[in-house]
């Protein structure tokens, strides 16, 4: 007789119990057929007993697949396997499954390799675990029964694939729906037993499958949900029979099979001893595993829950641990104590916790938090994020793009390869970029930073901080402190910030901005420019085309080599150009500027200022302001204008403008121009054939060795007659005029009339516009015609001779002679005036002594008829004044006179 539990549908065509019944009783001679009544009765009581229990269980009339590990005659195993098999089930409680890293090493399930992260799985997770021989496994074989044998085969059973030894399946279903044989009555696996549908417990915690008795069929017995190990996102999970049959156990002691196995998410494929998971791309979340546990009669529905986790927790202790991640993204946190952390594999957030941590990042884009304590940690491959907490830390971000804030205490951080951000913090930091376009903030305290290869920005912060950009492009900021700041190879740009810093550019085509602050720039080759702040800097350019402009304070900037523009501004700045054809401004102030070598441009601006220009045809501007002005060697151009300038041309054919102010000019050597522009300017041409022009104001005029053109211009000028044996020229202008030869030792024809001056020593000059003559000290000879002129003989037998035409509009024309000393003569047509002097014997008086003369001139016995003039001594304020009337024409009327100065006692002869 035949117990059947329940049944399940009928497939088209299939047989029906009852008929299967009675072809099996049609073929059995029967005496009667009380036995089949019975028969017939107790089984529609099994049906109805057993339609009472779970109502998820279903006749499984089709054939169990073999698995791997079933006896290779096709025999089940014993009631004592199934008995040994549960017992090693509640053994292996957490025995639920096995994970399969998809590590680098490609380390092969159970083979007894280190699984990290996983602690707490059976079969294949066991830290240090032997590897396992499914064939080894301590469960003997067995042979269920089949209803099929007893009813035949059920055409209507789903698919049915067979586990061949090498781990392939036979049939043509997928990873779905595969029905697999259960090892043991008893299943096994350390799933968490979780009360769910499905599970109806009886007495005694074990639920009936119907009435017990010989040959009735029970279904199997679930304990609830299956939960399996989670995994991370880059892992696989290997899903044993063992696993999925956690809980489950059938009353009769049948083998059991897992069929219709499918997932919610991801990917099932069968493998040798069970079925590989491999979690969706990018999905972390639940996993519903649904499948059938088959007693080869009956099937019930069970499910498997897993999660595919996005970070896999690592837990340490409070003491020293060391703690190993997985190739998947983990979460581990060392806690209190020395840890030692290795994230391998993974994008991982690593928490060091409190203590001096060692941390590894591994592959990955890591998250690090070192923690409290002086941690060193390596972010390894990837774009990792590293904090350093408190202590002085040691970070490396390695390869990858990095991002590190070394936050409090001492720390030293080297971003390694790639374009890293590095930050500092507090603390007295040390701080390298490496490879890679790096970000380097040193924040507070005496900070190190060292940029690197590649186009850095470095930023200091606060403190006196020692910055170097290496090779590159790099920015670089000293923020507030007196920093020390290296720019090396590459077109830098650096500020010094806030306080007394020295910059050394290096080569390249550099930017500087001093900040404020008293600083120190020094530039390497290259064209580099320097914006100075409100104080003092000192700044010195190598080779190449430099500018600079030094804003306030009392600044010094040296151009070096190439054609420089340096721009003092506000201060009394000092500028040296150097080699090359330099632009040197010195803006306000009092500055003292020097060109250097080269054809330069300088130019004063308001102060006053020291110009230098040396040597090279260059342009001079002194600006407002009483400036010296040395124009050097070259033939220069040089402009004082406003103030009372001092201008110095020295070798050169120089051209200089005085412009406004009482100047001092000297052309130097060479043939100059030379423009005293308004103002009483002295002008000194030098040597050379100059020209020399006054301007307005009234100027001294010497134009120097060699044959000079003197223009006085406007005013009442002083023109120096040079002893230069050159035949210069020389031009009065408008006001009263001085030709003075003072200088002269030798005796000087001096032609009033002609406008000529002729001696050994002046040459033979030409003059006009002259409207006074001051002789040297030699026997000069004046000759005065019809315009009046103030004559000085001084030292020596001065002859002065009027000849005066006849004029009868210009009857007060006078002439004056300021120094006439005993020997000097005035001659009137035939007659000779000379003072009186009682020592003075005349050789050329004529018959008589000189009292006759005097008696003839003053005595009774003088007549006045028939001279030519008459003498006469007047008072004006406090000076006296000799006057000597000339009347050409013998009459009462004076043609013109003769003023001497004081009192004179004159004669005639």
């Amino acid at each position: 007789m035949i117990a059947i539990k329940t049944l399940k549908a009928r497939a088209p065509g299939a047989p029906t119990a009852e008929q299967s019944y009675r072809k099996i009783t049609d073929e059995d001679a029967a005496p009667s057929r009380w036995p089949a009544l019975v028969v017939l009765a107790l089984t529609a009581v099994a049906i109805y007993v057993k339609s009472l229990f779970p109502s998820h269980a279903k006749s499984d009339l089709g054939p169990p697949t073999e698995t791997p590990g079933e006896d290779a005659a096709g025999g089940g195993p014993s009631r004592q396997a199934q008995a040994e098999a549960e017992e090693a089930d509640k053994e292996a409680e957490d025995e639920t499954g096995a994970i399969r890293k998809e590590a680098e090493d490609d380390q092969a399930l159970g083979s007894g390799g280190q699984a990290v992260g996983t602690a707490g799985l059976a079969a294949f997770l066991g830290i240090d675990s032997p590897p396992i021989d499914y064939e080894q496994l301590p469960l003997r074989r067995f042979s269920p029964a089949r209803l099929e044998d007893v009813f035949g085969s059920d055409p209507a059973s789903n698919d049915n694939l067979t586990l061949s030894h090498g781990g392939g399946l036979s049939g043509s279903a997928g990873a779905s729906g595969h029905d697999f044989e259960g090892i043991g009555s008893g299943g096994g696996g350390a799933g968490g037993h979780h009360p769910g549908p499905g599970s109806h417990p009886g007495p005694g915690g074990e639920n009936p499958g119907g009435p017990e008795g010989p040959g009735l069929n029970r279904a199997p017995q679930l304990a609830g949900v299956v939960s399996l190990r989670s995994i991370g996102r880059c892992e696989t999970l290997l899903i044993t029979t063992i696993g999925l049959l956690a809980g489950a156990r059938d009353p009769d002691g049948d083998a059991l099979a897992i069929r219709n196995l499918t997932t919610s998410s991801g990917t099932l494929t069968a493998v040798e001893g069970g079925w590989e998971f491999t979690p969706a791309p990018g999905y972390f979340g639940p996993v519903t595993l649904s499948y059938e546990v088959s007693d080869a009669t009956v099937a019930v529905a069970q499910t498997a829950l897993f999660s595919v986790v996005e970070f896999i927790e690592i837990n340490g202790t409070s003491g020293d641990d060391g703690l190993t991640g997985t190739e998947c993204a983990d979460l581990i946190d060392g806690r209190d104590g020395n840890d030692v952390i290795d994230g391998r594999g993974g994008s991982d957030i690593l928490h060091g916790g409190a203590g001096n941590d060692f941390i590894r990042g591994g592959a990955g884009h890591d998250l690090i938090y070192a923690g409290r304590g002086n941690d060193i940690v390596y972010g390894g491959t990837g774009n990792d994020t590293i904090y350093g907490g408190d202590g002085d830390d040691r970070l490396y971000g390695e390869d990858g793009d990095d991002i590190i804030y070394g936050e409090a205490g001492n720390d030293t951080i080297v971003g390694g390869k790639g374009n890293d951000q590095l930050s500092g913090g507090d603390g007295n930091d040390v701080i390298q970029g490496g490879e890679g376009d790096d970000t380097l903030d040193g924040g507070e305290g005496d900070d190190t930073l060292e940029g690197g290869e590649g186009n850095d920005a470095l930023e200091g912060g606060t403190g006196d901080d020692w910055l170097d950009g290496g090779d590159g492009d790099d920015q670089l900021s000293g923020g507030a402190g007196n920093d020390t700041i290296y720019g090396g190879g590459g077109d830098d740009i650096l500020d010094g910030g806030a306080g007394n810093d020295w910059i050394d550019a290096g080569d390249g085509d550099n930017t500087v901005f001093t900040g404020d602050g008293n600083n120190s720039v020094r530039t390497g080759n290259g064209s580099n420019v320097v914006i100075g702040g409100a104080h003092v800097d000192i700044v010195q350019f190598g080779a190449g085309q430099d500018t600079a402009r030094l804003g306030g304070g009392d600044d010094v900037a040296a151009g070096g080599g190439g054609n420089d523009r340096l721009f003092g501004e506000a201060g009394n700045d000092t500028l040296s150009g150097d080699d090359g054809d330099d632009v040197l401004d010195g803006g306000s102030g009092d500055d003292h500027l020097a060109g250097g070598s080269g054809n330069d441009r300088i130019f004063g601006g308001t102060g006053n200022d020291i110009i230098d220009a040396g040597e090279g045809d260059d342009e001079v501007e002194g600006g407002e302001g009483d400036d010296i002005v040395f124009a050097g060697a070259g033939d220069d151009r040089v402009k004082g204008n406003a103030g009372n300038d001092r201008l110095f041309g020295e070798a050169g054919d120089d051209r200089i403008e005085g412009h406004d102010g009482n100047d001092v000019i000297d052309g130097g050597t060479g043939n100059d121009c030379l423009l005293g522009g308004a103002g009483n300017d002295v002008i000194q041409g030098g040597a050379g054939n100059d020209r020399i022009e006054g301007g307005s104001g009234a100027d001294t005029l010497d134009g120097g060795a060699g044959a000079d053109r003197v223009e006085a211009g406007s005013g009442n000028d002083v023109i120096i007659g040079t002893l230069d044996a050159a035949a210069d020229c020389y031009d009065g202008g408008e006001g009263c005029d001085t030709l003075d030869y003072s200088r002269a030792t030798q005796s000087i024809d001096i032609n009033l009339v002609e406008g000529k001056a002729v001696s050994v020593e002046i040459g033979e000059d030409g003059f006009s516009s002259i409207e006074a003559v001051i002789g040297g000290s030699g026997n000069d000879h004046f000759t005065i015609g019809a315009d009046a002129v103030t004559l000085s003989g001084g030292a020596g037998d001065d002859t002065f001779s009027f000849d005066v035409p006849y004029d009868e509009d210009d009857r007060d024309l006078i002439h004056q002679i300021l120094d006439l000393e005993a020997g000097d003569r005035i001659r009137i047509k035939q007659y000779q005036i000379r003072k009186h002097d009682d020592d003075d014997d005349d050789d050329d008086g004529g018959s008589g002594s000189d009292d006759d003369a005097f008696d003839r001139t003053y005595g009774d016995d003088g007549d006045d008829s028939g001279r030519p003039f008459r003498f006469r001594i007047e008072k004006i304020g406090d000076d006296d004044r000799t006057y000597v009337d000339v009347y050409l024409e013998q009459n009462d009327e004076k043609d013109y006179s003769i003023e001497i100065q004081g009192s004179h006692r004159l004669y005639y002869y």
